[in-house]
């Protein structure tokens, strides 16, 4: 049994040394990471390079381990997906800081199923809830009369 670090983050100017903090005793310990650096969070986790390449590689009882969840899914339909992969490998899934550590999220028992399913409603909500708010600065940074874009989700 192995355990296996997945890292992601969103943009190039992002880093993920948050998640090597977090994830750093494991590191220490000679677990391998796999990694999906300026990757967006739209490209669902079974669709990414870095994500595959873990799963071919882990083999049963080995344990995925990642920071936080918005590194790994971001919308319930990813979750379920994800969920299902590792089920179907026999593999665990721990997230290592928050309220969600010490939990294995690939539990097949109908307690755990509600809990990742609601973890993922909120993580969708809050995501959407980002590009709503990035919309509306756009808006009224225009409605101002001032040029602007979107760079990394800040209003320039």
């Amino acid at each position: 049994m192995t355990d296996r670090l997945y890292l992601r983050h969103s943009t190039d100017k992002q880093t993920n040394a948050r998640q090597l903090h977090a994830l750093d005793h494991l590191l220490k310990s000679g677990a391998r990471k796999y990694e999906d650096p300026a990757t967006s969070s739209r490209i669902y986790a079974m669709d990414r390079t870095g994500f595959r390449t873990l799963l071919d590689e882990a083999a049963v009882g080995d344990t995925l381990r990642i920071a936080d969840a918005a590194r790994l899914f971001r919308s319930t339909k990813d979750v379920i997906q994800i969920r299902e992969a590792l089920q179907r490998r026999g593999l665990h899934l721990h997230i290592a800081t928050g309220a969600w550590s010490g939990f294995d999220l690939a539990a097949d028992d109908p307690q755990t199923k509600l809990f990742v399913t609601m973890l993922a409603g909120v993580l969708e909500f809050q995501r959407d809830m980002i590009s709503e708010n990035t919309k509306e600065g756009v808006a009224a940074a225009e409605a101002a009369g001032r040029c602007c874009h979107v760079v990394g989700g800040v209003i320039v």
